[in-house]
């Protein structure tokens, strides 16, 4: 399966923007995308994990995203997320941009 993350916008959000400025930044988040392929399992519970069927895979993710190693033996990670940074959900933060949609499906 892939994860991908979809509709990025900067983290942190930068304050004192114009509305000008916010506009530009809604209307360009859904250039922002990444999909991390070789998911085997994600997990949303009190944290964002996902296992990757490979270490081809997992390191891969880890140098992409700079996630926390969760178990490393299993090929998991945890995702950071930010409450402040969603819409009705957290979003899922890589490096400098949350992303605010996801979307798991089979690799095609």
């Amino acid at each position: 399966m892939k994860l991908i993350l979809r509709n990025g916008y900067p983290f942190p959000y930068p304050s004192n923007l114009s509305e000008k400025e916010q506009e530009q930044i809604a209307n360009d988040a859904g250039d922002y995308e990444i999909a991390l392929l070789g998911v085997r399992h994600f997990e949303w519970l009190h944290t964002v994990t996902v296992e990757f069927r490979s270490l081809y895979h997992y390191q891969q993710a880890l140098e992409t995203t700079g996630w926390r190693d969760w178990d490393a033996s299993r090929w998991i990670l945890e995702a950071t997320t930010s409450a402040a940074d969603g819409y009705d959900h957290p979003a899922i933060i890589v490096r400098d941009k949350a992303y605010c949609g996801f979307i798991l499906m089979e690799d095609a």
